[in-house]
């Protein structure tokens, strides 16, 4: 009779490490400490299941060990599809030098679900990208070539390989804060921003990485863009006759 209770005691708490892990996970989920897509989710399910399973061998419930037996299925497709897409995402180089600047941190599937969403083509020479004060519908990656930065018909910077254009319309949603025009012929990345939006809208874990890869990027632009204005013959002239 006791070693009754005791085998009775040990399912009845494997089962509730397999609810408790069941609630933690989907909570973590819906608060966004983990990912649908992610490895997380579906391993600590398959867990959780198992647990729950394990615990009806002691008090046997057919309904029950289906739902577990099912959850244990798909937990397990969910995981070999992630290392099967993990494993088969190849990027080329023009790709990977994206990711590196705009996508750094993302899982490989998941940077390749965001590339997807782009199209890539050249931009000739005399090429304006965008004009200042005029709305931007488009967010683009260069990755070779040069464009010149105007402001009030005055070239204030350039933009190169491994730079965005657009991001601070696609950020803020305000008119372009520049011209900017193909000086060398460019190959470039081109997100459609209303379509990206979207995207983003159904994909917030991507849309955390991008964004925050977007902000590093522009601080790093603004800085760069203070550096050039400072070293400018004209600014070093004002800043003479200043003093």
């Amino acid at each position: 009779m006791r070693e009754f209770l005791t085998d009775m005691d040990l399912a009845n708490a494997i089962g509730i490490v397999g609810v408790s892990l069941y609630i933690a996970n989907y909570t973590a989920l819906q608060t966004g400490f983990v990912r649908g897509q992610g490895y997380i989710y579906p391993t600590v399910c398959l867990i959780a299941a198992s647990c729950v399973l394990a615990s009806l061998m002691q008090n046997f419930n057919l309904s029950s060990a289906v739902i577990q037996v099912t959850w244990i299925a798909i937990s397990i497709v969910g995981i070999v599809r992630m290392y099967f897409l993990s494993v088969t995402s190849r990027f080329s180089d023009e790709e990977q030098m994206f990711i590196t600047h705009m996508a750094n941190g993302l899982p490989s599937h998941r940077a390749r679900e965001l590339l997807n969403t782009g199209i890539w083509m050249s931009a000739a020479p005399g090429t304006v990208l965008t004009r200042e004060g005029q709305p931007v519908d488009h967010l683009s990656f260069v990755v070779s070539g040069k464009a010149d930065v105007i402001v009030r018909e005055k070239t204030i910077a350039s933009s190169g390989a491994g730079m965005a254009i657009g991001e601070i319309t696609y950020l803020t949603g305000e008119p372009a804060t520049a011209t900017v025009h193909v000086a060398e012929h460019m190959h470039l990345l081109r997100f459609d921003a209303q379509q990206l939006r979207e995207f983003i809208a159904r994909n917030a874990d991507i849309g955390a990485i991008l964004e925050q890869n977007m902000a590093n990027h522009l601080r790093s632009k603004l800085v760069s863009m203070s550096e050039t204005a400072s070293q400018s013959p004209l600014h070093a002239s004002a800043g003479t006759a200043t003093a």
